[in-house]
């Protein structure tokens, strides 16, 4: 059967070294890296014994050489019926020709593990030893992959072990995983790592590791003309014809005296024919206006090709129509293509990294070498989308999902109960959601927010009718959040800068998001953060309906990339904004964060941080007390603790590793004289364990000028009513004030609490 196929390995090697140049997952790389499947290795000839035939084989590994105790061609192997005809071995050989010649080169690749063969009688010399080593033939080699012959070499490669074994061929160790290894010990499985040569019984190889090793054998098989260093693909030429009418006719036509011709361009495009009949083969083949042609080159009689092109022939450049789609005279323009050209973005499901991906790079850089276009590559950034998964009956006896319709029955095939699990959302299936019932219920902007929340683009998500409402439930927050900001009523005070700057800070967190598609983040930000800062602005006294003025309109926006509708209803409530929309607005990114900010948000963390802490001490010493506890006493760390934490991730933050700050603290003053081996004793003990437990945000707020005593202080009033305490009492350790004898626990950022 003739068909037409498309040169792809001529740009393996360019459309290999492009994936470093673009911004795709690394999944979807290697995916293509092993479609591609570049392998470097050799080729080698092996003369067959008494005979002036020979034959190659393609190796990653020579190297291993010299430990090839047989070779394997694969059944259908142009020499294999010449080595066995007239032999007792051609029976066996043609069983296993008629076995293999039936299967698909995936049902061979799946089948690997049902390893079959048998000697076929004949020798072949090893090229750098003259040794006659078997020829076998094998179901587990492929005639189209490489040359269709492979060394084995079964001390070395897991398969050709598999093989040896089960035939009790011999089993040659030529490479030691550690240099100076025994040679000559035994072997329980193949080795296949790089290893020192050994065993090669020539001069000039023992000792060689890796690739030093596979150049000198591939250098000594290149003096000899009989190897060659070689690059090989596991990519095959694209086969683009389909015998079936949806498709782009192949624009050639047959002569019986010129053989294939191409149409002439001014008669492109070639259409597709009405008057054919279905169901009777190519449906092409069926029109008689369109198969005769006469010859373009001589004009005799002519048939045009029947068959249309692999759909894939299309995909592979819609966006470069897209540059200039009401072209008339030509697919696009170049220089509009130019233009335009690379897609910034582009979204797509995982199942294209193997084939659209790869023949829409392969058409874009053919493209280019017709002149066409001038760049390299179709797409600069890639993002794969995950799936929406829901519960469906499953039977884990069989491993087999069942629609949705079995759910409560046993399993058709071995009557066992049937569980859930979760699994993709499909039709057949029947696990499926209604958008529009979803939306009818609860509003398209509750849908929306679900979806972006439950999970980031690039991972699957589980439908949760439960997740849902509690989305709902935000929406409906969210909705009287104008409102109830209206009704602020209170004078500017101390926590109005500390929202401002932490709405500013949410800003940038959010535009971050947004630009790096953590969508996800950018919604927890923006629905659910902000509620969160605006709740403890308020639980700190704070009210300023100016502040609320402030953030409104940008957080408008924020919400807006998600759930627009109601971003459009808070637009609306602006009186500035009342005759525009949100969606027409641009969110700007504000003012950086100056350190003198970080400083206030680092304040307001403390004071939650140690809130935290003040609880979980406080409901053990309530235990203790026998009652509620009416007063605390906080102890802060000692001023040499500060000191010693300082100069450490002062250290560290110079590059030096925590372990090596010993030397640098034995020449500070708190370590001379008396207390030196205090001070030593507590930096192994106490402050190294919690130098590696801080993380970043702990570290810069310790470097920074933050006065632990003023913030608690300041908010002493707040913190004793939030603890229902009468009072709270702000003392350093070790001063005079401190009659606690508790600064020993005192550390950094986590004071001690005494409840009286």
């Amino acid at each position: 059967m003739s068909q037409w196929f498309i040169d792809l390995p001529s740009y393996a090697q360019e459309l290999h070294d492009g994936l470093d140049a673009i911004k795709f997952p690394e999944h979807v790389k290697s995916l293509q890296r092993d479609w591609l499947g570049r392998s470097e290795g050799a080729d080698i000839t092996f003369q067959v014994v008494d005979s002036d035939l020979s034959f190659k084989v393609f190796t990653t590994r020579p190297d291993t050489l010299f430990g090839a105790t047989f070779v394997t061609l694969a059944p259908e192997h142009p020499l294999s019926q010449q080595l066995v005809e007239g032999t007792e071995f051609e029976t066996d050989w043609k069983a296993l020709h008629d076995e293999v010649v039936n299967m698909s080169e995936f049902d061979r690749i799946k089948n690997m593990n049902k390893k079959k063969g048998f000697f076929s009688g004949r020798y072949a010399a090893h090229p750098l030893t003259g040794e006659q080593i078997p020829i076998w033939f094998g179901n587990f080699v492929i005639a189209t992959y490489g040359t269709g012959g492979v060394m084995a070499v079964p001390a070395h490669d897991e398969r050709d072990h598999d093989f040896a074994k089960m035939y009790e061929i011999p089993i040659k160790r030529v490479l030691v995983m550690t240099e100076g290894a025994d040679a000559d010990a035994p072997m329980n499985a193949a080795e296949v790592d790089d290893g020192w040569m050994v065993n090669s019984n020539l001069e000039g190889f023992d000792g060689l590791y890796g690739q030093e090793a596979r150049d000198a054998v591939c250098i000594a098989l290149e003096s000899k003309n009989l190897g060659k260093r070689r690059v090989n693909w596991k990519i095959r030429p694209w086969l683009v014809s389909r015998q079936r009418y949806w498709g782009t006719p192949i624009p050639i036509i047959h002569c019986e005296t010129c053989g294939p011709v191409s149409v002439p361009e001014q008669d492109l495009p070639v259409e597709l024919p009405r008057d054919v009949v279905f169901g009777q083969g190519n449906p092409l083949e069926t029109s008689e206006t369109f198969i005769h042609a006469p010859c373009p080159k001589c004009g005799g009689k002519g048939r045009r090709e029947t068959d249309t092109m692999d759909t894939f022939m299309d995909s592979s450049w819609y966006f470069l129509r897209y540059t200039d789609a009401l072209n008339d005279d030509a697919c696009f323009e170049k220089s509009l293509a130019d233009h335009w050209m690379k897609v910034d973005f582009y979204c797509g499901g995982i199942e294209h990294a193997q084939m659209h991906l790869i023949y829409s790079r392969f058409m874009t850089k053919a493209l280019r070498d017709l002149g066409l276009t001038s760049v390299d590559e179709p797409f600069i950034e890639l993002l794969c989308q995950g799936m929406v998964n829901k519960s469906a009956p499953y039977c884990a006896s069989c491993s087999v999902t069942h629609t949705v319709d079995r759910a409560g029955s046993p399993c058709p095939h071995c009557n066992q109960p049937l569980t859930e699990r979760s699994a993709k959302m499909s039709k057949s299936t029947g696990n499926t959601v209604s958008p529009e019932a979803m939306i009818e219920l609860y509003g398209a902007d509750t849908v929306r927010l679900f979806i972006l929340f439950a999970a980031n683009p690039t991972a699957g998500m589980d439908w949760s009718d439960a997740a849902l409402e509690a989305n709902h439930r935000v929406m409906l927050q969210l909705q009287a959040m104008p409102e109830q900001l209206s009704q602020w009523k209170g004078e500017a005070g101390s926590m109005d800068a500390w929202l401002e700057i932490r709405f500013k800070k949410r800003v940038h967190e959010f535009i971050e998001a947004m630009e790096t598609y953590d969508l996800r983040r950018a919604v927890e930000l923006s629905h659910y953060e902000i509620i969160k800062d605006i709740n403890w602005y308020v639980r700190r006294g704070g009210q300023n309906p100016e502040v609320a003025a402030g953030i409104l309109p940008q957080w408008a926006q924020m919400i807006s990339v998600s759930t627009p509708h109601l971003a459009e209803e808070w637009w609306m409530e602006l009186p500035e904004q009342s005759e525009t929309f949100a969606a027409s607005s641009h969110l700007q990114s504000p003012q950086p964060v100056s350190d003198k900010e970080h400083l206030v948000l680092a304040g307001e963390q403390y004071i939650r941080d140690f809130l935290e802490q003040a609880r979980k001490v406080q409901n053990i010493a309530e235990r203790h007390l026998g009652g509620p506890a009416t007063s605390a006493t906080v102890v802060l760390s000692p001023s040499w603790k500060r000191e010693m934490a300082r100069a450490a991730l002062n250290f560290i933050h110079e590059g030096g590793h925590p372990k090596q700050f010993v030397p640098i603290l034995a020449q500070m003053p708190m370590a001379q004289g008396e207390r030196k081996g205090e001070m030593m004793g507590f930096w192994g003990k106490k402050m190294l364990p919690q130098v590696f437990k801080w993380d970043d945000e702990s570290r810069q707020v310790i470097l920074s000028t933050l006065d632990e005593k003023e913030v608690l202080e300041a908010a002493s009033t707040f913190i004793a009513s939030d603890l229902g305490l009468e009072s709270v009492i702000v003392v350093e350790g070790e001063s005079e004030e401190d009659t606690t004898e508790r600064a020993g626990s005192a550390m950094p950022l986590s004071p001690a609490i005494v409840y009286a």
